[in-house]
């Protein structure tokens, strides 16, 4: 994929979805991962991400991928599974595609109308970060609250229209804290 991908017909949309901690100023801001699991358990995430995501390709690192295995024992039904490493010979299912980049794994599925982007923090970064940035929507659940992991999303604030990046709030619902759950919020950001 060129860095000149843009308008309609330019190949799927590419959507990063991610459950983030929102700690502004604490360890756990931005955190998305505990090891192989989640820091927090939010069915209504669980729900929306299964909404989002089926039917449609859903690219992930190789560490996500085993997150999945240890969690679910295998991909995700009804999803083309698409997992990026450096390491081909150590992804070893049915099914799965195995490519080197975030551009192959969108190149992939070029009448596909969305790639889901799944994680982890490097493939957020690849997709996010300097160079060319390659999402066209963010679809994120921000978690308030201080939790306990080891992975973080990128820094993304700076990508915020109201920081003078380049996405667009469209979106946000809030749910309060219940049940022993935190307080989340969905919200949507699209490239203007």
């Amino acid at each position: 994929m060129s860095a000149a991908r843009t308008g309609p017909g330019a190949g799927p949309e590419v959507v990063v979805v991610a459950a983030v901690a929102e700690a502004p100023g604490t360890p756990s801001d931005r955190l998305i991962g505990d090891g192989l699991d989640l820091p927090w358990h939010i069915p209504a995430d669980l729900r929306r991400f299964k909404a989002m995501t089926l039917g449609s390709p859903l690219v992930m690192g190789r560490k996500t991928y085993e997150s999945l295995l240890h969690q679910f024992g295998g991909p995700l039904p009804g999803r083309e599974t698409v997992v990026l490493t450096r390491s081909p010979e150590a992804v070893h299912h049915p099914g799965i595609h195995v490519v080197s980049s975030v551009e192959a794994a969108i190149d992939a599925f070029p009448d596909a109308p969305q790639v889901f982007i799944g994680g982890g923090a490097a493939v957020y970064a690849d997709v996010l970060g300097e160079g060319p940035r390659l999402a066209d929507r963010l679809e994120l659940t921000l978690v308030a609250g201080e939790f306990s992991g080891d992975t973080h999303f990128p820094p993304y604030a700076h990508l915020l229209e109201e920081n003078g990046g380049p996405f667009r709030r469209t979106f946000s619902e809030r749910h309060e804290a219940e049940g022993g759950r935190p307080a989340f919020r969905f919200e949507t950001f699209v490239r203007a």
